[in-house]
């Protein structure tokens, strides 16, 4: 039987990890290993990483994000449209336009709602403030909601390898409970269906009190008694704007005069107490048209059909409701001369309703994003080198969860052994030095990564290996003895300068501790005095 994982489990174990991150975890960039090294996800490999540990940076909470795979707006391309009944993870479902495509100068994202029936795309939609709903149609017949924005800045930043980040204010909440709104109104035949009419025209007289509304005359309208009742009209005054609709439940045509007198209920779109009286003025326009039904366990929707040559094109929704779960919707049939069969050529419209996320489009961009991804992001600055050094070369990279520190967690660490000493010259970056006791045995083994010719200090890394920690001369978390001298590799000794407690700089890291959550490896990487190195890291749950 086919087994479903929900994409909102793995927006939750991101929220998970984001919210322990910001909480009381600290989270650390470890660069590792002069020269080869293969992870493994092992213990052994882990171990490896950590006892190579050349520095580490600590990840600022601010630089950890949500992100969602890079989907630029392009000419020419088809965007997949929201739908409720379909899973449309790893599709482009939404749209990023940069700086070239719009007028505010950042990235803008935009989910499409509609794409015109898989049409390509040929007009960006445009941030407007006062845009309603934040909902834009464009040329090209697509229908997109604006999300959110990036700047340039952040894009420079944060965007890595397909990725972009979630970084504008949004909601990590449970959604409401209580269901959803309509998000659209689909009419899955709209080159099929015929046989719908829409009656237009014009009102006379004022006020429309009591829910009476008097038909100019002129307009060409069925002469038949209670022709339109159960149908839509919507009048629209004279300003052209503001717009009511009502069912009609009376209808009479009135041969003496030729008006028609059309008695409503209830306006359909607002939730005023008098039907008609508050705002519909003479010399109004009127549509009427088929009666949109929609029944669920929410409340408030209204829509009305959009009517070209007979076909219902579209549908346009007023009111979207609130609360649904489940929802039908249908195009009631006229009651006159609307007869649907195999013998003519009147064809039923086959309309769905497809409901926004639960919120609303926008309530929560991580589960509406299909969120599965978070970036961890760090960087090494000029003031960073000269805590850590800017010589040799590094091959492993990887993020560290807590790991331990003697005193306060620093910002940056340098986990070398700094060793002052007059036989400096002794030695080279990239050879090994040992410590040997008196039963010739190695107790020490290191790889001496820089050379400070100017301060005779040599610096000491991937000392950590197999051989006892000397707790007994303050070195607990090494094996360094400070009772021996060091060698080089033809035996000459390496005199350690005295004192040499106060010639000897241990890192403050806590060797080996740290969960590790992420390892990998490349070419050798050579840093100089002008690194400037950015991390990027995109994991996926």
């Amino acid at each position: 039987m086919p087994e479903v994982l929900s994409n909102s489990f793995k927006s939750d174990l991101n929220r998970l990890f984001i919210t322990d991150a910001d909480s009381s975890s600290e989270y650390y960039i470890f660069v590792s290993s002069i020269s080869s090294f293969s992870p493994e996800d092992s213990l052994f490999s882990k171990n490896e990483f950590l006892e190579k540990t050349l520095f580490g940076k600590k990840i600022n909470n601010d630089d950890i994000h949500y992100m969602i795979k890079y989907y630029p707006w392009q000419v020419g391309l088809v965007y997949e449209e929201y739908d409720d009944k379909i899973d449309i993870s790893d599709t482009k479902f939404y749209a990023v336009v940069g700086p070239n495509d719009n007028d505010t100068g950042d990235y803008r994202v935009y989910k499409c709602l509609n794409n015109n029936s898989r049409a390509k795309v040929s007009n960006p939609p445009n941030y407007g403030p006062t845009t309603p709903n934040q909902l834009y149609e464009t040329a090209d017949g697509y229908v997109w909601k604006y999300m959110y924005r990036i700047t340039d800045l952040q894009f420079e930043a944060y965007n890595a390898i397909g990725y972009i980040p979630l970084v504008d204010s949004f909601t990590v909440d449970p959604a409401p409970a209580s269901g959803s709104e309509i998000s659209d109104i689909l009419v899955e035949n709209p080159l099929d269906n015929f046989g719908y009419f829409e009656e237009q025209g014009g009102l006379v007289g004022s006020p429309f009190s009591s829910g009476v509304m008097i038909l100019d005359p002129a307009t060409s309208v069925s002469e038949g008694r209670n022709y339109y009742v159960g149908q839509y009209i919507m009048t629209t005054n004279p300003d052209g704007v503001t717009s009511r609709v009502f069912k009609i439940n009376y209808y009479r045509y009135n041969p003496a005069t030729g008006n028609v007198e059309v008695r409503v209920g209830q306006e359909l779109i607002t939730s005023a107490a008098n039907p008609v009286a508050a705002g519909v003025l003479a010399n109004s326009s009127f549509k009427i048209f088929p009666e949109v039904k929609i029944t669920g366990d929410g409340t408030g929707a209204v829509a009305v059909p959009n009517i070209v040559d007979r076909q219902i094109k579209s549908i346009s929704l007023l009111k979207r409701g609130t609360g649904y779960n489940n929802v039908i919707v249908e195009v009631t049939d006229p009651q006159f001369d609307f007869e649907p069969s195999s013998v003519n050529d009147q064809v039923r419209a086959v309309v769905r309703a497809r409901l926004t996320p639960r919120g609303g489009h926008g309530y929560n961009f991580i589960d509406e994003f299909k969120c599965r991804h978070f970036a961890l992001y760090g960087y090494i600055t000029a003031e960073d080198n000269t805590q850590i050094g800017f010589t040799n070369t590094y091959t492993g990279v990887g993020i560290v969860k807590n790991p331990e520190f003697d005193g306060d967690s620093p910002n940056i660490f340098d986990n070398r052994i700094a060793v002052t000493t007059d036989d400096w010259n002794k030695v080279t970056a990239n050879t090994t030095v040992t410590q040997i006791n008196s039963s010739n045995e190695i107790v020490f083994s290191s790889v001496v990564h820089e050379v400070d010719d100017t301060n005779g200090i040599i610096y000491l890394a991937e000392y950590m290996g197999p051989y006892p920690n000397n707790v007994a001369t303050g070195q607990g978390d090494t094996s360094l003895d400070l009772t021996l001298p060091l060698r080089n590799e033809t035996g000459q000794t390496i005199t350690i300068n005295s004192p040499v407690a106060n010639n000897v700089t241990l890192s403050s890291y806590t060797q080996r501790t740290g969960e590790v959550y992420f390892m990998e490896n490349f070419f050798p990487l050579a840093r100089t005095d002008l690194s400037r190195e950015e991390f990027k890291f995109v994991l996926e749950l």
